[in-house]
């Protein structure tokens, strides 16, 4: 007489091995499995300090891309040369740099940024004392106070203000293009 086995939990087909479950039932519940445990892996590996900071410096090599663009065109020509903001030449706006007044801080800031040729900007370190005087001239002390102020206070850009900022510089672009 043929050993009767119980049916399977969820359906009447014979049970799997050792199991509760049919073959096609055990499988699908080993997938489930595989798949969660892979998504928790991934969680924490998004939740991790690593992670985040290589996410943060990906956005912040975007948006600078961008930044650097769009400060190098907003100011130039219909045939495409600008100046520069320390020495005063005139180049075409892909062969000069986006220079910043304060290094590492208000990257972002339009105020803190101008173009500048590659000499000015390499060679001469910014030229910040240049770079500076014109930044009173043009805008007064006050001004000019305020962006150092504004500056030292700076704290850094989120994941979030960063993709904010790239979206931002894309539309500008864009407008600028057409």
């Amino acid at each position: 007489m043929p050993i009767q086995t119980k049916p399977c939990k969820l359906c009447d087909k014979p049970r799997f091995a050792n199991t509760s479950w049919c073959y096609a039932h055990y499988r699908e519940r080993e997938k489930a499995k595989k798949e969660e445990k892979a998504r928790l892996k991934k969680e924490r590996h998004e939740a991790s300090k690593g992670f985040k900071k290589a996410l943060r410096k990906s956005l912040h090599k975007k948006a600078w891309t961008l930044m650097s663009k769009w400060i190098r065109r907003s100011g130039a020509n219909l045939d495409g040369y600008n100046e520069c903001y320390t020495c005063g030449c005139v180049k075409h706006w892909k062969e000069l740099q986006a220079g910043h007044f304060k290094h590492d801080r208000l990257d972002f800031d339009e105020r803190n940024l101008k173009p500048q040729c590659p000499q000015c900007n390499n060679n001469y370190s910014g030229r910040l004392d240049v770079y500076a005087e014109k930044l009173i001239k043009d805008y007064g002390l006050e001004w000019f106070n305020q962006l150092v102020r504004d500056a030292w206070a700076h704290q850094g850009y989120s994941e979030q203000e960063l993709a904010k900022i790239i979206e931002d510089l894309r539309e500008k672009i864009n407008n600028l293009e057409n």
